[in-house]
């Protein structure tokens, strides 16, 4: 069972969404026929732009090295475009804490599929994400401002 997004483009034709989308109806064979139920999602265009800002914040995080706790040991952690894309979504306020049996409790970031959050939410998402990026990454003192950002993320969805 897969979960797919489409999107209308013209009276009778939709058109796949995501890479993973467009992979699952290239499988697809000829005159093969699938089921599947519908309900309107958000914005893709939207979706694009968030992806787009932390696309923009990741390209200018570079993580420092650290000791590793209760060693002499030193290392630069890995750059990983999905935990960077976790710890935006954490740090801006969306996710869930996890009780574990032996006490311990995580945070998870909330899932950013199209069916997990409405418009609105993905849109505070979105602005709160602004922020996280200005006060962590693309700092005001080096010449970033929300309208810069804005503007290159604009510029970068429209380039794709």
């Amino acid at each position: 069972m897969a979960e797919l997004s489409l999107q209308k483009v013209s009276a009778q034709m939709l058109v796949p969404v995501s890479d993973d989308d467009q992979m699952f109806i290239r499988q697809l064979k000829t005159g093969q026929v699938i089921r599947a139920e519908f309900r309107k999602t958000r914005n893709p265009h939207f979706h694009r732009k968030f992806f787009a800002l932390l696309k923009l914040g990741f390209d200018h995080f570079e993580p420092q090295p650290c000791q590793m706790e209760g060693t002499d040991q030193w290392f630069t952690p890995e750059k990983n475009f999905d935990e960077f894309r976790r710890w935006v979504t954490v740090k801006a306020g969306f996710y869930d804490v996890i009780g574990y049996p032996d006490g311990g409790v995580r945070v998870r970031a909330r899932s950013l599929k199209f069916a997990s959050m409405s418009q609105e939410a993905f849109e505070q998402l979105y602005s709160t994400a602004v922020d996280v990026l200005l006060q962590f990454v693309l700092h005001p003192g080096r010449g970033w401002s929300r309208l810069k950002v804005e503007s290159l993320v604009e510029r970068i969805i429209n380039f794709a």
